[in-house]
């Protein structure tokens, strides 16, 4: 393809493994009904709680749409990002010393 759209044949190699595009996605829909029983069922009646609660959720979805669109960005084209990053440098260090710690005691 091009030098910057170059998307995997598949993501990490199998589609249906844990990625952070399925974690955006339920994030969104936790905000989706979030927001809908805050803006159905709570705002008639406590109007402040409502309205607060509707935003919040809405937050919500924006940030599972963030998550979910920094997955999609990191598996179709060439460039690094933010939550990749986070992945590579901090969070994957941890894991790794966590499984080498489990397979020096024997464990599986």
């Amino acid at each position: 393809m091009s030098d910057l759209f170059d998307p995997e044949e598949e993501p990490d190699g199998d589609a249906l493994a844990p990625h952070h595009m399925y974690l955006g996605l339920i994030i969104q829909l936790a905000g989706g009904a979030g927001a809908l029983f805050a803006f159905a069922s709570v705002w008639p009646y406590y109007p402040t709680i409502g309205a607060a609660g509707t935003l919040a959720a809405l937050g919500l979805m924006g940030l599972g749409w963030v998550v979910a669109v920094d997955d999609a960005i990191e598996h179709a084209t060439v460039l690094p990002t933010p939550l990749d990053q986070l992945w590579n440098r901090a969070v994957y260090p941890i894991v790794q010393r966590i499984e080498d710690r489990g397979n020096e005691s024997g464990g599986e």
